[in-house]
């Protein structure tokens, strides 16, 4: 009785998230992050759109052209390179039409979405199309950190992806477990406390307390172009620099850097609101980084 009774909620709760994500309007659906692949140079085929939900289930659009007409595609999102192809997360198959076009959303139930974040949150991931000797691979991608600046204390860095290892020099960095700007949660960024990095904010934060950094204005550009603007408003040292950082679904930025030479020592966090986010050039937000060991 007890394993009829489990089975009877999980269906029900499978027909409710196909109800929410298929009948509801698009602003009743709260979007968590959009994975975008353009499939051939410039999208020449299409694009596979993947967007995760913050009640946990998903959906995966197909806008393709330019394929093998009338013919039946086996599609795969998998982890991985096109070159070192790794672990699927979602497969299906699709028809192209007799020009060669096919468009479709699936909804991705929460099951579903567990594996692709899973994938999602490696370096790269990738969806692969393969109807008989006909092979389209690409990369999927979404807007992520790319540079931070704080003006009022010289503070102006490129943004690359964390490592999991020791981090780098001369880059801040994101989490890549937790959030982006402009989406729900914390947007993780971190940085040494050395000349030309973050040691502007822990001078400031050992000259006058919290008071040295309350109100000052960070911006954090994003490869998609944009740039938010935030103004820091909690300041305080730690031991657990992700406290509450996995659990938050309001937005929020997240600047950490060291106090100390090894890790044994706190961190400095300084929490931050956004207030506004405008478009800018491509070139204000995509700098070169050099990361280098340290």
């Amino acid at each position: 009785m007890r394993m009829t009774r489990r089975r009877s909620a999980a269906l029900l709760l499978a027909l409710a998230t196909l109800l929410a994500v298929g009948a509801a309007p698009v602003s009743a659906l709260t979007v968590q992050r959009t994975w975008t692949a353009k499939i051939g140079s410039g999208g020449i085929y299409g694009r596979v759109t993947v967007r995760a939900y913050t009640n946990g289930v998903g959906s995966v659009a197909y806008s393709l052209k330019g394929l093998k007409h009338g013919s039946t595609y086996k599609i795969a999102v998998r982890g991985g390179t096109c070159s070192s192809l790794s672990t699927v997360a979602v497969s299906t198959s699709i028809r192209t039409s007799s020009t060669g076009t096919a468009s479709r959303t699936d909804t991705l139930l929460p099951w579903d979405m567990d594996k692709v974040w899973v994938q999602a949150r490696k370096s790269s991931f990738v969806v692969r199309l393969v109807s008989g000797t006909s092979v389209k691979c690409a990369t999927f991608s979404f807007p992520h950190a790319t540079r931070v600046t704080i003006g009022s204390l010289n503070i102006n860095l490129p943004v690359i992806r964390g490592p999991n290892a020791y981090p780098k020099c001369k880059v801040a960095m994101y989490a890549p477990s937790v959030a982006q700007p402009r989406e729900p949660g914390y947007t993780f960024i971190y940085a040494h406390a050395r000349t030309g990095m973050f040691l502007p904010m822990l001078t400031q934060f050992r000259n006058h307390g919290a008071a040295g950094l309350l109100g000052r204005v960070v911006k954090v550009y994003t490869s998609d172009s944009y740039v938010s603007y935030y103004k820091i408003n909690f300041v305080k040292k730690t031991s657990d620099s992700f406290a509450g950082a996995f659990s938050l679904s309001t937005e929020r930025l997240r600047l950490q850097t060291s106090t100390g030479p090894n890790y044994t020592y706190p961190k400095l966090i300084a929490d931050a609101y956004r207030y506004k986010t405008v478009k800018t050039t491509y070139s204000a937000s995509h700098p070169t980084p050099h990361p280098v060991s340290c």
